[in-house]
């Protein structure tokens, strides 16, 4: 009899751990990925989100160097680990939220969130890379997804920006559409200056082709909130 409970013990055991086995092998895995909620930010402007260069990233954990080099975007929201991979800095996407479809048809919503360790690394939950490889001036597609299914993504837009755009009015660019600006389009009219071609577009108010005195009327009006 207590060779007979010991077997039927025995039994019961390797059922128990088949039974493990076989839940843990067959783990839901992701199948589909939607963003629910964009990051909060969209739009990259150079000197403040992003320059021109690249992470020298030293031997084990660490941030690295940033090393200057014309033509090649790095964002300065800076990680760690990552810097060795052409992200080349942790895009901001704070904010997102991604709806993740598993195969055994369950759906789970995840925002996105970054783990800091005391050696300085950052690690994301979720990961991005530029589409084509390479972060390029103007409009960028992203592709988001696990670092356990690399093969499963969503995309959004982002825009990568030199400067932040000029208001139509603003001719010199400082913030403020006033009477500086329309005595620049009335120095322009007669000709003891000559505005850019980017000055220009701001300062054609009337959108006709012609710099003048109408158009610094516009502006001053403008400055004073009636047009």
């Amino acid at each position: 009899m207590k060779l007979l409970n010991k077997a039927i013990s025995v039994f019961m055991v390797a059922v128990m751990m088949f039974s493990l086995f076989t839940f843990n092998s067959s783990a839901a895995s992701i199948k589909k990925i939607e963003i629910v909620t964009l990051p909060t930010k969209t739009t990259f402007y150079k000197g403040t989100d992003w320059d021109y260069g690249y992470w020298k990233f030293p031997e084990g954990d660490g941030l690295g160097e940033f090393t200057p080099r014309e033509g090649l975007i790095t964002f300065m929201h800076q990680g760690g680990y990552f810097h060795k991979y052409q992200d080349r800095g942790l895009l901001d996407m704070n904010g997102l939220v991604v709806k993740v479809t598993y195969s055994d048809g369950t759906t789970k919503n995840i925002a996105y969130k970054e783990t800091k360790y005391s050696s300085g690394v950052v690690i994301p939950n979720l990961l991005s890379s530029p589409k084509g490889g390479e972060y390029k001036l103007g409009e960028n597609t992203i592709e988001i997804y696990f670092e356990s299914t690399p093969a499963v993504y969503t995309t959004y837009k982002i825009n990568i920006l030199e400067s932040a755009p000029t208001a139509k009015g603003d001719v010199n660019s400082d913030g403020a559409i006033n009477s500086s600006d329309a005595l620049l389009v009335l120095q322009h009219a007669v000709q003891s200056i000559t505005l850019t071609s980017q000055q220009v577009k701001l300062a054609d108010m009337n959108s006709d082709g012609k710099i003048n005195s109408h158009d610094a009327l516009i502006i001053l009006q403008k400055s004073i909130g009636i047009a």
